[in-house]
């Protein structure tokens, strides 16, 4: 029987099929342990349990609606993919979720079901945002970044408009009254729209705009209210009942305050929508063509080759990154030895400690020459210059 030698990159494609196919659809929970967002915005880091632990990859365009720390449990779904320029095999993952719900997340879907039943999530109840507002409310701290975003934003883009803030807590015990009372106040102001929000956090720091109060303050208003509370990835109740959602405060002031210049590229940004979706139309159509020709197989391999090379560019990345802090270290040991032998060289350091140096008629006296030859000498010491006469040499003194 005759046994076949394979190379090693045979055997990896080999393997790489074998696991590939028969774990391509698979649920796992666990542990998350080195987590590492890398520049690029790809996920590396690790699931384990109490037996075992698996390398995990999570490409940037999957979407999370948290973020990821060591220690979180948590439910994937993915497929086993394997990377062949180390030889290891890893989960490449769709979807992630924390495990488990605690009791304000339950108290949030709770909220949110209700006010959903008493319409206050409607379309047909949000009010329209006003075209050129010229009077636009800030709700918000006057301490973070959000209010200095939402202020630069409008300036930029609307000049003219007139910004009514009313400073607000965004956190702690009595935020969610007190936010309620922004709004009102903002409402008797000539704003014709309302910003309310704060910067990202966790859960409990956004909680107060989950409060019930505040949803109703929000519904009620008269005055169009735009939600901008968190990062892209946070929702609040707030964002449902508001007319309309933000997904950070800049963006919020952006829909607030419609650039000058947009009303003047009006019709040149409907021809640009009316190509693009012409466009997409296209390479849609010809996207379903391709599937039909080659195969939804060989499609999923040249998406498995461009994130392998993805990868591939991270891992290098890093290895430069750790080249060129090893060569910056050796450099300063370099620099550091020289500069001490640079000190050490220097003709003044015996003065430093207590020596001094011997000159006649601007002439160093070597050590060689006898002090016989001299009438007078000039004694130099660190810090002073004395003049002598010499009277008389006296034997060789041992200290």
């Amino acid at each position: 029987m005759t046994t076949q030698t394979l190379t090693i990159s045979e055997l990896t494609h080999d393997i790489k099929l074998l696991l590939e196919e028969g774990f391509s659809d698979i649920e796992v929970e666990g542990e998350i342990s080195n987590f590492k967002q890398h520049s690029s915005g790809h996920r590396y880091f690790s699931l384990k349990d109490d037996g075992a632990q698996i390398s995990c990859v999570m490409w940037r365009s999957r979407m999370l609606d948290f973020t990821p720390k060591d220690g979180d449990k948590v439910n994937i779904t993915g497929r086993i993919s394997v990377y062949p320029q180390r030889g290891n095999y890893q989960l490449d993952i769709f979807s992630m979720r924390q495990k488990g719900i605690g009791d304000l997340f339950i108290e949030f879907e709770k909220l949110k079901k209700k006010l959903k039943a008493k319409g206050y999530f409607e379309l047909d109840v949000k009010q329209d945002l006003p075209v050129l507002p010229m009077n636009i409310g800030v709700a918000t701290s006057p301490t973070g970044a959000a209010v200095q975003d939402i202020i630069s934003t409008i300036g930029r883009r609307f000049p003219n408009a007139v910004i009514h803030f009313r400073p607000t807590l965004v956190q702690g015990i009595g935020a969610g009254e007190d936010i309620v009372k922004a709004i009102y106040e903002l409402e008797k102001t000539p704003s014709e729209i309302i910003i309310i929000g704060r910067g990202g956090g966790s859960l409990e720091d956004l909680w107060c705009f989950n409060e019930e109060i505040v949803a109703n303050a929000i519904f009620n208003c008269k005055v169009p209210i735009i939600s901008a509370v968190g990062h892209e990835t946070d929702f609040t109740i707030s964002d449902f009942v508001a007319d309309i959602r933000a997904a950070t405060p800049t963006a919020a002031a952006e829909l607030a305050s419609p650039k000058t210049s947009d009303y003047l590229n009006e019709g040149l940004d409907s021809y640009e929508s009316f190509m693009n979706n012409h466009f997409n139309n296209l390479i849609n159509n010809y996207n379903e063509k391709i599937d039909l020709i080659i195969g939804i197989k060989t499609k999923n391999l040249i998406h498995n080759n461009i994130n392998q090379k993805i990868q591939y560019l991270d891992d290098l990345e890093e290895n430069i990154k750790k080249e060129l802090a090893f060569n910056l270290k050796t450099y300063n040991q370099t620099i550091n030895s020289f500069t001490s032998n640079i000190k050490n060289l220097n003709p003044k350091l015996p003065l430093e400690k207590g020596y001094a140096i011997l000159k006649s008629k601007g002439k160093t006296i070597n050590v060689k020459d006898s002090l016989k030859n001299y009438k007078n000498i000039e004694i130099l010491r660190k810090n002073e210059t004395a003049i002598a006469n010499i009277k008389k040499l006296l034997p060789e003194q041992l200290f």
